[in-house]
């Protein structure tokens, strides 16, 4: 009897399966992007050019570059290169998966160009994926060639003195949206932007700029947080929240949360109930006391991440109760509401200072019965129809309607939208009609109460058949009788 030495090395096609990832092209894009982060020379500003032209994406920065002996390392599988180089407290990541999962995620072939600080030389190194998962396994499959050569300015680092370019090809997704990919800079690095870093996206069209995400929130609800707790202060939490100016139901609320000034999560909503009377909380949260690896591998599962997340709901209340009373029918339209809601809410996280009425406008008068002596018109029909605000259903009972003008974005499709959150323990069922102001249908006159009561019926047979299921013809018949209903007696 005795001990045996078994060899264990990999399967290179684990090559391959490294890149069969759940990121977005974006999302790969932004892990290379960190690298370029973490690779700063001294304090200058980084400048990182994104380049998706001729079929390859290409990730160059001006930092430091890698002298060789960094190089083979990080070309090594899962090698913890904190090791090897001094990254600092605020790295982004520690053994270098980062980018041969991105680069694989993008592409089947990738190159690395990097020139060090104060060397004459470039090295060169190749990927060929698909290569990977015919070689033989043993140590000899896991061999890098690495090349150096003089710099020149045909290189896609072109005359800078130091610097990495990584350049993917041979691409699983030929057609990658540069909208999505300024999108994604502009909230996975905004903190690195705020302070002048540059990310700029390069297509066949020109050259862009990535812009930090920016919010529209109600005046007076923005909080700063600055939370430490936990045995022995572990855990300290900073950045900020608020309430939206508007309800959403397109998921785009919650918290953006960021680690050593990277997104890591977006739009979390662990910490409070997601519904549409709580969609109008947005915030950004810094926990750079996470592990590098731990939110992508399942945080919500962790020691830490229950601990926190019972401390944030908690802390979390005062503003949900605000998002609550705000969204309730009218208040977000009634500056005498919107005052006592939004002071109780810098009371609850004891903000200095008070808002007044005048900083949510002007109050508009409602029309009183019996203010007019001729015959109603039928605006002053439609009027009457749609202060309505609740639709009774048999089976599903009271749902409450609001109304939302806004504007609909470069991307006009139709006049009129809604969304429906459902009724709970705690909650009534809302309808919420959006009525899109920059419609091309509106550029005609149209009377403001004729527009609601248009939204209104389409909003309510859509509701019927899309979301609670109702055949079309039981659906059209509803929503007739809502009409007539509503118009009896006003003729």
């Amino acid at each position: 009897m005795g001990k045996r030495i078994v060899k264990n090395y990999p399967s290179p096609r684990l090559m391959e399966t490294i890149g069969a990832t759940n990121q977005t092209t974006p999302e790969a894009i932004g892990e290379l992007v960190a690298n370029c982060f973490d690779a700063r020379y001294q304090d200058e500003k980084l400048a990182i050019t994104i380049d998706v032209r001729n079929g390859r994406i290409t990730v160059i920065d001006n930092g430091k570059g890698m002298e060789f002996s960094i190089l083979e390392k990080a070309v090594c599988i899962a090698e913890d290169m904190s090791r090897y180089i001094e990254r600092g407290e605020g790295a982004k990541g520690h053994f270098g998966m980062g980018f041969k999962t991105s680069c694989s995620t993008l592409g089947n072939y990738y190159e690395i160009y990097t020139r060090p600080v104060d060397g004459n030389v470039e090295y060169y190194t190749s990927f060929d994926i698909n290569d990977y998962g015919t070689r033989p396994a043993g140590s000899d499959a896991w061999d890098v060639e690495i090349e150096d050569f003089l710099p020149s300015e045909n290189s896609p680092l072109g005359a800078a003195g130091h610097g990495t370019a990584f350049v993917i090809s041979r691409l699983k997704n030929k057609n990658p949206m540069v909208s999505a990919i300024l999108a994604y800079m502009g909230e996975a690095f905004k903190a690195h932007l705020d302070h002048g870093d540059r990310i700029t996206i390069i297509d066949e069209s020109g050259t862009n700029d990535a812009e930090p995400i920016k919010y529209n929130f109600i005046k007076g609800t923005k909080v700063e947080i600055d939370e430490i707790f936990g045995p022995e202060d572990k855990y300290h939490i900073t950045g900020w929240m608020a309430l939206d100016s508007q309800t959403h139901n397109n998921g785009f609320y919650g918290f953006n949360i960021y680690r050593h000034n990277q997104l890591v999560e977006k739009y979390d909503k662990t910490w409070f109930r997601a519904h549409l009377m709580t969609s109008r909380i947005i915030g950004e949260v810094n926990m750079d006391f996470l592990d590098a690896t731990f939110y992508k591998q399942g945080i919500q599962q962790s020691e830490d991440w229950m601990f926190v997340a019972a401390h944030m709901k908690e802390y979390l209340k005062g503003i949900v109760t605000a998002s609550n009373n705000v969204s309730k029918k009218g208040n977000i339209n009634n500056p005498s509401e919107l005052k006592k809601i939004v002071n109780t809410l810098r009371d609850d996280y004891e903000v200095d200072g008070e808002v007044s009425e005048e900083d949510f406008g002007e109050k508009k008068p409602s029309t009183k019965k019996g203010e007019r002596d001729e015959k109603p018109s039928i605006n002053d029909t439609i009027k009457n129809i749609v202060t309505e605000e609740a639709l009774t259903l048999e089976d599903e009972g009271e749902i409450i309607i609001t109304y939302l003008e806004k504007e609909s974005g470069s991307s006009i499709h139709a006049p009129f939208d809604y969304i429906f959150a459902e009724s709970d323990d705690d909650d009534t069922a809302e309808l919420q009609v959006l009525l899109f102001k920059n419609h091309p249908l509106w550029k005609k006159k149209v009377d403001d109460d004729v527009k609601k009561v248009l939204a209104t019926s389409d909003a309510i047979y859509r509701l019927l058949v899309e979301k609670l299921s109702y055949d079309a013809s039981k659906a059209l018949k509803i929503r007739n009788e809502w009409v007539v209903k509503r118009t009896e007696g006003m003729k």
